[in-house]
């Protein structure tokens, strides 16, 4: 019954994690609010929803085995963007969270503290059987906290939403879903076309370089979008030097 269990649940997490990566990427093409864009997002979402739901499942199976303790805590990190970035919609007319919202972001701090203990106890007992897990247990780690402070310092009202907070935070959260979605594709694909002999930093940027360049993809989309709703943003070093020139402040 263990064997037909993790079988099945191995086939929908993968055509789960193929069906995100197509969706999210038709989500990301499509205009904004139109028909494509939603419904390709609502495949994007539930298939992201049925990752972690199997990612669950294969901790629930094997408790003990640290692959499936650390992909817990990958399926809690990629979950948490592809969800609270939902609930963003839901604050499109007015930026009220609720209690729920308040206690996932509350929770998947939890997780990131949980997962930077978890990265210093393999740091201090060493073993060739952890490889650089300690080191992908501090990076996720990390994430998932600056995820909830991200979230709870507005949510406590110590910071004020911005203008289309709501648009830019969807925005932002589903990209480091999809980010998550494309780091699970190259660190099951990309090894497998990799020589024996490979160095291990190679296999730890499988897991960071997705998130690396991503991020300054979903960086640039925002400045962009907020370039267009004309809503201020920070000048960059090379427009203050160009402006300081233009002012002529410099002898």
């Amino acid at each position: 019954m263990e064997t037909l269990i993790y079988k099945s649940s191995i086939a929908v997490h993968v055509l789960c994690g193929i069906l995100s990566l197509i969706a999210g990427f038709m989500a990301m093409l499509a205009n904004k609010g139109g028909k494509v864009h939603n419904r390709a997002g609502v495949v994007f979402y539930w298939s992201m929803f049925m990752i972690f739901v199997t990612t669950t499942i294969f901790f629930i199976l094997y408790p003990t085995n640290l692959k499936y303790q650390f992909f817990l805590g990958i399926g809690i990190v990629s979950f948490y963007p592809n969800w609270s970035g939902k609930r963003m919609l839901a604050m499109k007319k007015s930026f009220k969270p609720t209690l729920v919202d308040k206690i996932g972001a509350w929770l998947i701090g939890f997780s990131g503290v949980c997962m930077l203990a978890y990265g210093t106890f393999l740091t201090l007992n060493p073993s060739k059987e952890f490889g650089g897990l300690n080191i992908l247990f501090f990076i996720f780690g990390t994430v998932s906290v600056s995820n909830a402070y991200g979230d709870l310092k507005f949510y406590l009202g110590y910071v004020k939403a911005e203008k289309m907070h709501w648009f830019f935070a969807h925005a932002g959260k589903m990209m480091g879903a999809y980010t998550a979605a494309v780091t699970a594709f190259c660190v099951n694909i990309v090894p497998r076309f990799l020589p024996e002999n490979t160095p291990s930093f190679m296999f730890l940027l499988t897991w960071t370089a997705p998130g690396v360049i991503l991020g300054i993809v979903s960086a640039r989309i925002i400045k962009k979008y907020k370039i267009k709703f004309k809503i201020e943003t920070k000048p960059s070093l090379s427009t203050k030097i160009k402006q300081l020139f233009s002012n002529k402040q410099l002898v």
